[in-house]
């Protein structure tokens, strides 16, 4: 990093820091995920605080100190006005921005994970069905969200075939994804792959691993045109919060 340079940046948190400053975590294409030393942020006449909210994208000059960054200035480039003010977007995203944080380590790069960030968060903030925005549909932009973020981070599955062996999975067969094994098992593998101490792995339908392999074929697919059913939904979500156990997360 040179000493002083600009970057955009996704505003993902922020607290309070020493007496007047404030400490906020940002996402850069550049650099990563850093901390950020902002200033007189917390005071009333900050020209700074109004352009670090989280939900906010943003054009920082940040200044290398010593042992910590700063925020010289920042303008914000896109404030995301509908998410904050739609109660239902602000939790969605909300709980995107806790899983994000939760994964991401500072200052290591991802240029593709960034980009799918900020286009998330404008796809939400531009969002509106019938009216007004629903919860199924923050349910479904969230789970697609999970997904797309594990897939990015190196823990996507292989969903072709079976992943012990690489023999076409078969139409109701009762096959079981394993997250040791990184996929799909058939019926004949299951038996022979030994569990761990607790449990990894779980049936899936049909419609559910058609629908996941549609998402590992299209990465930008068309919200619009989408509708899955409640239950397919549920189950989608199921196996997240599954995975999330196994993955200690």
């Amino acid at each position: 990093m040179d000493s002083t340079f600009p970057s955009k940046a996704i505003i993902l948190q922020r607290q309070a820091w020493r007496e007047a400053d404030r400490l906020v975590s940002v996402y850069t294409p550049e650099f990563g995920r850093l901390f950020l030393v902002a200033r007189g942020a917390r005071k009333l006449n900050s020209k700074l605080a109004a352009h670090l909210e989280p939900l906010s994208i943003s054009q920082l000059l940040i200044i290398k100190g010593r042992g910590q960054n700063y925020v010289a200035s920042a303008v914000i480039d896109k404030a995301l006005l509908n998410i904050k003010s739609d109660l239902n977007k602000l939790y969605f995203a909300g709980q995107a921005l806790a899983f994000f944080n939760s994964l991401v380590k500072t200052g290591e790069k991802d240029l593709e994970l960034f980009n799918y960030l900020e286009k998330w968060l404008i796809s939400l903030d531009q969002a509106q069905y019938q009216g007004s925005f629903n919860k199924d549909e923050g349910r479904f932009r969230l789970a697609l969200f999970y997904w797309r973020v594990l897939s990015f981070l190196g823990y996507g599955l292989s969903l072709d075939s079976c992943v012990a062996c690489q023999k076409q999975i078969m139409k109701g067969g009762n096959n079981k994804l394993n997250f040791v094994q990184g996929g799909l098992l058939c019926p004949i593998c299951q038996a022979n792959i030994k569990e761990n101490n607790y449990q990894s792995s779980y049936s899936v339908s049909d419609n559910c691993i058609k629908w996941l392999r549609y998402l590992n074929r299209e990465v930008e697919p068309n919200l619009k045109a989408i509708k899955i059913s409640h239950k397919l939904l549920k189950e989608w979500e199921y196996l997240h919060e599954k995975r999330m156990t196994w993955l200690d997360l």
